[in-house]
């Protein structure tokens, strides 16, 4: 569980359904006191944010910390594509950029976490033997090794501990 306030913003791509409306944010929202939102075109990245990328759209930050959406063709077959939010975070954030792989069926990810970590940024793959689906982080893992591989309560633990909050949780 991550720790409030959250001294970082959070962005989230999830591989779903073209064009159907969603209310993950909603449902999310009533399990956190960190607040949880779907992403908007030029929209300022703020900490203690968890922004969702929209259906349909990648989604990039800009040099400004600002968010940037794009209909550009699809990357491994998705749209949203990791690849493409990890690579503009590691433009952008350098070192300070963390990434993380979880659960999935494509390789989508993996070139962007690789990028992540060549910039000096942090990067985490979801332990293989918990994932679900395990082809993202096995992927991310063959062009990343040095990633850490942790189990899904272990990330929250981890974050908290990169980015401790004001109370030092």
């Amino acid at each position: 569980m991550l720790s409030y306030p959250l001294n970082v913003p959070i962005i989230v791509v999830i591989h779903r359904l073209k064009n159907v409306e969603s209310r993950l944010d909603e449902v999310l929202q009533h399990s956190t006191k960190i607040r949880i939102k779907e992403a908007e075109d030029k929209e300022p990245i703020v900490s203690n944010t968890i922004y969702l990328t929209p259906s349909n759209y990648h989604l990039l930050v800009e040099r400004d910390h600002t968010i940037s959406l794009s209909v550009s063709e699809p990357v491994n077959f998705s749209r949203p594509s990791l690849d493409v939010t990890f690579f503009s975070i590691g433009e952008v954030y350098g070192d300070k950029a963390m990434g993380i792989v979880l659960t999935g069926a494509n390789r989508d990810g993996s070139n962007g976490l690789n990028y992540i970590h060549r910039n000096g940024g942090e990067t985490i793959v979801q332990d293989i033997d918990e994932a679900h689906i395990n082809v993202m982080p096995q992927s991310a893992l063959l062009l990343t090794p040095e990633s850490r591989q942790l189990k899904l309560q272990e990330i929250g633990k981890y974050i908290n501990k990169i980015f401790p909050n004001e109370d030092g949780a």
